[in-house]
């Protein structure tokens, strides 16, 4: 089963590890509060296997966010929540 784990966060980047992730994965930010979803840039799990990953965080209004990493628009794993300032 595929794993989206948080580790840290700075202004420009989550970091995360991923396993099990299917090749082709996007990372995807969803505000807690409004459910707004919010594609990252870049395709950080893309790869997909097993690793770690920095994904950059898009302009994105100040809130709750968790990342969702979907493959052909399929949620295959979700992370902890986290906050953007």
């Amino acid at each position: 089963m595929p794993a989206l784990n948080y580790v840290s966060q700075t202004p420009k980047s989550i970091s995360v590890t991923y396993s099990d992730m299917p090749a082709g994965a996007d990372a995807v930010f969803v505000d807690q509060v409004s459910g707004a979803k919010t594609p990252s840039p870049g395709s950080a799990l893309s790869a997909g296997g097993n690793g770690s990953a920095e994904i950059p965080v898009p302009d994105l209004a100040a809130g709750q966010y968790y990342l969702l990493a979907q493959n052909s628009g399929q949620t295959v794993a979700q992370s902890v929540m986290f906050y953007i300032v």
